[in-house]
């Protein structure tokens, strides 16, 4: 019985998990891609603009032992946490540019689908 129950929520669910992914790409092509580009490598079209690269978001989980740092990509996100290294060109998405909430358990997920 429980097997069926199981079946019928499974569309539901990835359905919901499908939109989330389309939003955090809405937010990361409005917001993010002008830097880091459309495939997360640091050559967006404003990207050559800066004093510094924009640092290539594909690379994060490898850099990390293998593993997305998942928390530490939201905490850069939101303006948290960063260092000296950062560059002041990166502005805080606690809200995206136009006023919105960031749906940001979506955006983080969509960069963690751009990990080589």
């Amino acid at each position: 019985m429980w097997r069926f129950a199981v079946w019928l929520c499974l569309p539901a669910f990835l359905v919901s998990c499908g939109s989330g992914f389309k939003s955090g790409k809405a937010v990361y092509d409005e917001n993010c891609l002008p830097c880091h580009g459309p495939r997360g490598q640091g050559d967006g079209p404003f990207a050559d603009k800066f004093l510094s690269l924009s640092p290539d978001l594909t690379i994060l989980a490898r850099n990390n032992g293998g593993e997305y740092p998942a928390l530490y990509v939201a905490n850069v996100i939101e303006g948290q946490g960063r260092g000296e290294h950062f560059s002041a060109a990166m502005p805080e998405f606690a809200q995206t540019l136009s006023g919105k909430a960031v749906p940001m358990e979506a955006l983080v997920a969509y960069v963690e689908s751009l990990q080589k």
